[in-house]
């Protein structure tokens, strides 16, 4: 049995979905609209820590707000929806995600949406699969653990991991209120997620940038193959045990090349971080450019009286 070649088995499911995912058409929009969309034709400004602070907490005071007030519609409350479902199983971590950490992969839209969803389907699913055993209110907590881990390991192979997920996850199972709610608890989760979506493209985007990417980092205008065919002379590569060429890179390493920068999903970087990488990708950019130009400028003709050297013998 060859457990090593097991044990690093990887499922890349963008290697099936990215082919059919199109490029972004952020560029053709006004660009009032791309601003807030998180389009930047230029490198952004970092902005210090107590703005950081001020706008997360504008961030997290709206979000909330919004969400509570939607939830408060009639509509909803027919259901018997608990006016605290939106903010606690959406924006309780998720503030700090959305609004904070807002250049974490965890916090990008593919992540929070689809995370969110696959969290919720697991959820109810699991919760109507033990409510068929007469003592479910027993077995009640066993659903939760089913739930959460269920949905964990759903999110890491679908590469949208949420932390704030798992608590949809978990509270479909043990929380009665929740539990009640079944199915329908699936578009309250998407209304939630995108009333906290849209809140904070509004307000990351004035002096931030949100969302790095909406779908992958990958540039999808040179295809899903582009980091391979980076010129070397622009790239530089961080980590990884097998160099350049294996199908693993983008779980394995932080790659630098003259215009992006990929970093994999499992890995937070921290401001000082992100700004020594964005210096390299600077410089590299520079370099290129400056090898671009000397392969632009034409060589110098010879003089009739210059030897050429490179014809003599010895």
């Amino acid at each position: 049995m060859h457990f090593p070649a097991a044990l690093e088995y990887n499922i890349d499911i963008e290697k099936y979905i990215l082919p059919f995912i199109p490029r972004s058409r952020l560029h053709l929009l006004p660009r009032s609209i791309s601003h807030f969309l998180g389009y930047r034709n230029t490198p952004r400004k970092e902005i210090g820590n107590l703005l950081v602070a001020a706008w997360s907490f504008l961030g997290a005071f709206c979000g909330v707000a919004i969400i509570e007030g939607t939830f408060m519609s009639p509509v909803i409350q027919a259901h018997g929806t608990p006016l605290i479902i939106g903010s606690f199983i959406t924006k309780g971590a998720a503030a700090i995600l959305e609004y904070n950490t807002i250049e974490s992969p965890l916090a990008q839209p593919r992540n929070s949406i689809i995370g969110h969803f696959i969290s919720a389907v697991v959820g109810v699913g699991i919760t109507k699969l033990f409510e068929l055993h007469p003592n479910f209110e027993t077995l009640r907590w066993v659903a939760g653990a089913m739930a959460c881990g269920l949905a964990s390991a759903a999110m890491v192979l679908t590469k949208t991991v949420h932390p704030p997920a798992g608590a949809t996850a978990l509270l479909a199972a043990v929380d009665p209120t929740v539990s009640r709610l079944g199915w329908y608890l699936l578009p309250l989760v998407l209304l939630s997620t995108m009333l906290t979506l849209a809140s904070a493209l509004l307000i990351n985007n004035i002096q931030r940038q949100f969302p790095i990417y909406w779908f992958t980092p990958v540039d999808l205008s040179k295809g899903t193959d582009d980091v391979e065919k980076t010129p070397t002379v622009g790239r530089l590569s961080i980590g990884g045990r097998d160099g350049l060429s294996g199908g693993k890179e983008s779980e394995n390493q932080i790659i630098i090349t003259s215009q992006r920068i990929f970093v994999p999903d499992h890995l937070f970087l921290a401001a000082e971080e992100k700004g020594i990488l964005e210096i390299l990708r600077d410089r590299l950019h520079e370099g290129f450019q400056s090898s671009q130009d000397l392969e632009l400028t034409p060589a110098p003709s010879k003089s009739s009286d210059q030897t050429d050297f490179s014809k003599s013998t010895c």
